[in-house]
């Protein structure tokens, strides 16, 4: 075996690359789904609503959570006024307008951005709510009659709108800033531990 091929082996799972394969394969069976026979659908939606759950625990348990430490790093600026002994109460009114004023606007646009992500992040934990609640009620319903193929169609817009959101906004965020290799491993971990006892 080449050194290359023993490096790609053993190189750790990308979380930003490992996500987006989940994104499409789960893409892949609700187009399954939807040319089906009746009799092959309700095996596929077992198997869609299981990838969805492991998917849904990782970003959940693992991969938001980097992300939010991300955006809300320790507060460096408080952290170093306070460690150099400077009392903000003692600063001449001049000085803390400067402060307040537009010399600080390039900070304010980072806090901006920051919250945004930061709702992008809550905005993605609701998606998954609501996903759970259609996946629960998928369970209640006779997966041959119609009310669970409109269900389905729910289940399949909210995760295809979901995936489209997460894709443009947060996994490119991950990528540039968070240790994907590191991460990968927890998440590939974690993954490992959820899939028997779900296939179960």
């Amino acid at each position: 075996m080449s050194k290359k091929t023993s490096q790609s082996i053993s190189r750790p799972p990308d979380a930003v690359k490992m996500l987006k394969a989940d994104h499409k394969l789960i893409k892949k069976m609700f187009d399954q789904f939807n040319v089906a026979s009746a009799d092959e659908k309700t095996d596929l939606a077992n198997r869609l609503c299981i990838e969805l759950t492991i998917h849904a625990t990782l970003e959940e348990e693992l991969f938001y959570p980097a992300v939010r430490r991300k955006l809300n790093p320790p507060d460096v600026l408080g952290s170093s006024i306070e460690k150099n002994g400077v009392d903000m109460s003692e600063t001449g009114e001049e000085e803390k307008q400067g402060l307040d004023g537009g010399r600080l606007d390039g900070m304010n646009m980072q806090v901006d951005e920051e919250e945004d992500n930061e709702d992008v992040i809550a905005q993605a934990y609701e998606e998954h709510q609501t996903v759970e609640a259609l996946i629960e009620q998928l369970k209640t319903l006779d997966s041959r009659g119609s009310d669970y193929r409109k269900l389905f169609m729910q289940l399949e817009d909210a995760v295809l709108e979901h995936i489209a959101g997460e894709e443009a906004d947060i996994l490119p965020l991950a990528a540039s800033e968070l240790d994907v290799q590191a991460l990968g491993v927890a998440m590939q971990r974690r993954r490992d531990g959820l899939t028997p006892s779900l296939a179960a």
